[in-house]
């Protein structure tokens, strides 16, 4: 005979307690992240997903029952038990930005052990020490699927998470459609060597750099399409800005009259996403001490050369860089604070790129074609995303490819889709984690990565 399952057999609730009124009576689910021992009872740290609830435990009043349902003494909790608490909600004013349910507290009658950790040594993710910053993060990341339990780091990733959840609400508000494009690729869209190859049975192939050749397909079928989903780069790079598999969250569209239309959707869609972030994570951004970035009405843009010119007139970089293909780091802090100094922007764009520093698939600029109807945008010195104009004329296509020794044919599925007619598109991509690391002013990259994968680490 079949078993089946009834709903109302379900006991875990995960519910956000915020709704909860002084007097509610609450049971609920979470891990001990930290208890406190003292004469009359003591204080237990739930962690939860939404944050930390806290306990209060009076020996007299306070049951504990094991996995067995045997009562035993409240020393018996331990950090890292998963648990169940019920009690009385009571008002509060918690001052550690670490507690999430700061406005309340449970007086704890009841506590039921669900399971608990095989060791007593249990890693103290509250206490991490380190006198020097390098060695921290490598603790860090070495021991992440434990370390992630941090207040600090869970609060990263809840705010990576809605910056995700208000790029897509926005953009399926605008009639994009989202898409899921393979990651198993038979050619890099991107071009270049930093891709990786892998065998496929019989074949070689590689990691998708980016989803371009398919978004600019979805924009035939769509018109509008968006992707959130793993990128990849084999750049042997070792810094604070860069990871070899990286979330990219990508745009794509078409009837566009320029790529003016493509930097005004951005820069609407990054107000959606900020005053989302700032709805739905509140506690996140306090506990981090996040300075939200301002927008303005209109993002200020600046051509390449110009760029390059203004920063070099003014005496704002240490080098000549006039004349250069692409921004040098120390221009896109330079040009970063000065827009943030003049108008308030915490954003800039950056445009009309050389057509030799471009993907084939961008636009040349009508009016001059060493440039590229693309762009860059930079926000608080660091680039976090690049797009533009595409191309959508088959002849324009196989011209480019020809002229850079590329074989169209390689790209038969690719050429197949402007044979057969596309609008005028473009669209651009914004790396998940630099966005994250500039909104949240965090130094490395790294740490908004739930696993960090670089030239150096494939593990955990």
């Amino acid at each position: 005979m079949a078993n089946f399952i009834n709903s109302h057999c379900t006991t875990t609730d995960y519910s956000d307690l915020r709704s909860l009124q002084p007097g509610d009576r609450v049971r609920a689910y979470g891990m001990v992240h930290n208890v406190r021992l003292t004469k009359w009872g003591g204080f237990l740290i739930l962690r939860k997903a939404e944050g930390l609830l806290q306990g209060v435990l009076q020996n007299e009043q306070t049951v504990v029952v094991d996995e067995k349902g045997a009562t035993v003494q409240v020393n018996n909790i331990s950090r890292e038990m998963a648990v169940a608490i019920e009690g009385v909600v009571n008002e509060a004013k918690i001052k550690d930005p670490a507690v999430a349910y700061s406005q309340m507290e449970v007086a704890v009658d009841k506590i039921e052990i669900i399971s608990r950790p095989a060791t007593t040594e249990v890693l103290d993710t509250n206490s991490l020490k380190f006198g020097d910053e390098d060695a921290m993060l490598r603790f860090k990341f070495d021991n992440r699927h434990v370390t992630l339990r941090n207040p600090r780091d869970m609060a990263i990733l809840r705010v990576q998470s809605a910056i995700s959840q208000g790029f897509a609400q926005y953009l399926l508000s605008q009639g994009f459609t989202q898409i899921y494009s393979p990651k198993i690729v038979s050619e890099g869209a991107e071009g270049g060597a930093n891709v990786f190859k892998m065998d496929y049975f019989d074949k070689q192939v590689y990691l998708a750099q980016s989803p371009q050749f398919y978004k600019q397909i979805g924009v035939g079928v769509y018109e509008r399409v968006f992707e959130i989903a793993p990128a990849y780069r084999a750049e042997k790079h070792a810094t604070s800005r860069h990871l070899n598999e990286f979330i990219s969250m990508d745009v794509e569209m078409g009837f566009i009259k320029g790529q003016e239309d493509v930097m005004e959707l951005e820069m609407n869609l990054l107000r959606n996403i900020m005053k989302y972030v700032s709805e739905h994570c509140a506690h996140e951004l306090q506990l981090l001490n996040a300075d939200m970035p301002a927008i303005p009405d209109q993002i200020p843009a600046y051509r390449l050369s110009e760029c390059h010119e203004l920063l070099w007139n003014e005496h704002l970089t240490e080098e000549d860089h006039r004349g250069e293909d692409d921004m040098a780091p120390e221009e896109e802090r330079a040009i970063c604070k000065y827009v943030k100094e003049k108008y308030g922007s915490d954003f800039v764009f950056i445009t009309h790129f050389p057509s030799q520093h471009r993907a084939f698939y961008a636009m040349d600029d009508p009016e001059d074609g060493k440039l590229t109807l693309s762009f860059d945008l930079l926000m608080r010195g660091l680039e976090i995303t690049s797009g533009g104009q595409r191309m959508h004329e088959e002849a324009d296509y196989r011209r480019k490819m020809v002229e850079r020794g590329m074989d169209p044919e390689k790209f038969h599925f690719y050429m197949d889709t402007f044979h057969n007619g596309m609008p005028p598109h473009g669209g651009f991509a914004i790396g998940l984690e630099r966005l994250t690391a500039c909104i949240l002013n965090i130094a490395n990259v790294k740490e908004c990565s739930m696993f960090p994968r670089d030239i150096n680490r494939v593990a955990p």
